[in-house]
């Protein structure tokens, strides 16, 4: 993951600033973005999908950064388990990936 965010942050040299709204957020305590059904978590638990602009490429946050994290609410506990640029990656994760994050980076 950490080797992927450092790809990412040769070609898209401003993509730190660009999630700091949605890393703010969080701190704060506010869960944004659209809740990813089905992945059978424990209660309390949830992983969320926000939208974040990609100031790089200048298109929008709908083809911007996708931030997918994971929250564990009694402990106010965030992981973020990706981030991906919604043009560019051919590989979403898709719901089996994202409880695979989970389990390896955040059990």
């Amino acid at each position: 993951m950490i080797s992927d965010f450092t790809k990412k942050k040769k070609k898209y040299c401003h993509i730190e600033d660009d999630i700091d709204n949605v890393i703010e957020e969080l701190e704060k305590g506010n869960f944004i973005g659209d809740r990813i059904k089905n992945l059978q978590l424990p209660e309390g638990e949830n992983s969320y999908k926000v939208r974040a602009v990609n100031t790089d490429t200048n298109n929008g946050k709908s083809n911007g950064y996708r931030v997918i994290y994971y929250v564990i609410m009694n402990e106010k506990t965030v992981f973020l388990l990706t981030i991906y640029y919604k043009k560019d990656d051919t590989r979403i994760p898709n719901n089996k990936e994202i409880s695979d994050l989970i389990q390896k980076y955040c059990d």
